[in-house]
């Protein structure tokens, strides 16, 4: 993490140099910010922040080879739960914005929005508030959203207590914390997740997410 209040360092993951390079060249010029990392690949951004590097803020793009934006934030959060992450992406979808939520983005923004959008975007990550878009219908989408996971886990035959462990692993729980609220013991919660797993066919969170993006994507 930059020490310094007025400089806060962001970190640009985006396979698309010119748009990195337009976008460091913004903020620096716009907002006095230091962002001169950029990464054209999750997965060197990954070994970067496992290596011990920090930064402000991530301004993340979703699909670029090797590792999505996606499964850049389920590991990261796993190192380092408060980075603050903002995605920006030409993939403007309800799903894509609710799943990127779901894995603890602070924002999400298209990469086609106005300079003045993006800036208090940026401003408003930095500052810890959330920056989503406005959607309408948030009761429907909620439904959607919903009846998405009730197809999914029909589907894939998850039991009852599967169920209930899926929902808590998509809130970002840890094993203690779930145990802890569904009166289990951690080992059972690694059991429950290791079958659900297994019934999906991944071996990470992503991988289900993926799953349930294109469900979704299906029944709206």
């Amino acid at each position: 993490m930059n020490n310094s209040e007025t400089k806060p360092q962001i970190v640009v993951i985006d396979d698309h140099e010119i748009f990195a390079d337009g976008l460091k060249h913004i903020l620096q010029s716009n907002l006095g910010i230091v962002s001169g990392l950029h990464f054209s690949n999750a997965k060197e951004a990954l070994k970067y922040f496992q290596n011990g590097g920090g930064a402000d803020l991530v301004i993340l793009d979703l699909y670029m080879p090797e590792m999505n934006g996606f499964e850049f934030l389920e590991e990261v959060r796993t190192m380092i739960p408060n980075l603050k992450v903002m995605v920006v992406s030409m993939q403007f979808s309800l799903s894509n914005i609710s799943l990127c939520q779901k894995l603890g983005a602070m924002g999400f923004v298209r990469k086609d929005s106005s300079l003045q959008e993006i800036l208090h975007a940026v401003g408003e990550t930095l500052q810890g508030r959330k920056y989503f878009p406005e959607t309408k219908g948030e009761l429907a989408t909620e439904d959607l959203l919903k009846n998405t996971m009730e197809r999914v886990c029909l589907k894939y035959k998850l039991s009852r207590s599967e169920i209930k462990i899926l929902d808590k692993l998509l809130e970002q729980k840890n094993y203690k914390e779930i145990a802890g609220e569904l009166h289990l013991s951690p080992l059972t919660v690694r059991t429950h997740k290791k079958n659900i797993y297994r019934k999906f066919g991944v071996h990470k969170m992503a991988g289900i997410l993926g799953l349930l993006k294109e469900e979704w994507e299906r029944g709206q």
